[in-house]
């Protein structure tokens, strides 16, 4: 027993430099994965703040619209304009017309390495004939 114990010296180089490789692409994804999480988190934010008004102050599309925009900028998310919340941004009416929904739906991508990205495909829809709970 006491001679195997003598011969087991610890870590080799190259098991340190094939850790220090997982640790560094592990870090690699993390970076390029957060800010793409975060932009989500910021669209259910907005999608909430929306929800979060009276229903007096988000009767037409533009209104709604608009609290939606403002909820975003204040997160910083840039891929919200003026021109693009018109396309990125729907309201719908179910069929019997009682329901209306506001619908967000893009795709966002993120640069991995040279030809290798991450795409984030965004379809979040809530229901906004509820009253706010406040």
């Amino acid at each position: 027993m006491k001679h195997i114990s003598q011969r087991q010296g610890g870590m080799t180089a190259l098991g340190i430099f094939i850790i220090i490789a997982m640790l560094a692409c592990f870090f690699k994804f993390g970076l390029t994965i957060f800010p793409l999480y975060n932009e989500y988190a910021s669209v259910k934010s907005g999608l909430q703040s929306v929800l979060n008004r009276p229903l007096a102050k988000r009767k037409t599309v533009k209104q709604i619209r608009k609290i939606f925009l403002r909820s975003v900028e204040l997160n910083n998310v840039e891929r919200f304009t003026d021109q693009s919340v018109k396309e990125l941004v729907t309201v719908t009416k179910s069929k019997s017309g009682k329901k209306k929904f506001l619908n967000v739906k893009y795709q966002a991508t993120n640069k991995l390495f040279q030809n290798i990205h991450i795409m984030m495909d965004v379809d979040e829809t809530v229901e906004l004939t509820k009253e706010s709970s406040e």
